[in-house]
């Protein structure tokens, strides 16, 4: 079974006073000893809340909460996953753990749910299928592609905020576009950001931007990232969310960060009659009868 072990936070620890260095050395060692047992998967500390924030859902509104936040008891100051056979043996590598605060301190163990827990909601089996294929995705990503992954998703977020400077921030600045319009090529990084100043008038106010079977391959320091993307508008029939297109973006390395060196938009066309064909479902990769 999977726990989430927490460390509760303590009035020193939101007052954001450092560990010891012997308690830190103590807490590598009982570290080791979870990895060396196949115990431990993952585990961070967390920073006083007063450097966080809370997000309160009612209905459609988000209302975004400062910290510090006032009920310290029902705080965390950190966590583990481990991976053990039963709530009794994480207890007793609970009981194992050194004091993780210099006053009294409680440390906090919950099962998480497996598939099993969501039989009776999922019969067919379908969504456990798609959760594990997520899971190993995750599982076998490495820190560069996570790393361009973020930068594809900080240009979707920018893109529906239509705040230009955030869509070509990760444009090196000889970047090169081809796009699916005219003119099919676009060079450098401040004529990209004219483009969309050109193009965003002619969105609705309210759009998603989403990529899916995104693909990316890496080596050194020059990557490739294909999949497709496409519009989903408010209303639904603005013409922008017609069709999926095709994206490919090449990226380099650059002082350490990830930047998009060329990017490649398109749709397919009928060679028959010179028409552009859209792209209704990528799932369904269809053809013109003639």
């Amino acid at each position: 079974m999977k726990v989430i072990v927490f460390v509760k936070a303590t009035p020193s620890s939101e007052a954001g006073v450092m560990p010891r260095t012997e308690l830190l050395a103590e807490m590598g060692q009982y570290n080791e000893q979870l990895v060396q047992a196949g115990i431990m998967k993952t585990g961070e500390g967390l920073k006083p809340s007063k450097e966080g924030v809370r997000v309160r859902f009612s209905g459609p509104n988000r209302t975004v909460i400062d910290g510090p936040f006032a009920e310290t008891k029902e705080l965390v100051a950190g966590f583990w996953i481990w991976e053990v056979r039963s709530m009794q043996e994480a207890i007793d590598w609970v009981r194992k753990c050194p004091n993780p605060m210099d006053t009294d301190s409680d440390i906090e163990i919950r099962p998480v749910f497996g598939f099993e827990d969501f039989a009776e909601s999922d019969p067919t089996g379908q969504l456990e299928r798609e959760e594990r294929e997520l899971s190993a995705t995750i599982a076998n990503m490495t820190e560069d592609e996570s790393k361009i992954r973020q930068v594809i998703s900080r240009w979707s977020r920018a893109l529906e905020a239509k705040d230009l400077d955030g869509i070509v921030a990760d444009y090196a600045d000889d970047a090169v576009l081809f796009d699916a319009i005219p003119p099919y090529k676009v060079v450098g990084k401040a004529a990209i950001r004219e483009v969309w100043a050109n193009c965003l008038p002619y969105f609705p106010e309210q759009f998603k931007s989403e990529h899916r079977d995104i693909v990316i391959h890496v080596s050194g320091d020059t990557a490739i990232m294909y999949g497709v993307h496409h519009f989903l508008p408010t209303p639904a029939d603005h013409p922008c969310g017609q069709t999926w297109m095709r994206v490919t973006v090449g990226f380099r390395r650059i002082n350490g960060l990830w930047k998009s060196v060329h990017d490649h938009v398109s749709i397919p066309f009928n060679p028959m009659n010179s028409q552009a064909w859209m792209i209704r479902d990528p799932n369904t990769p269809d053809m013109p009868d003639n």
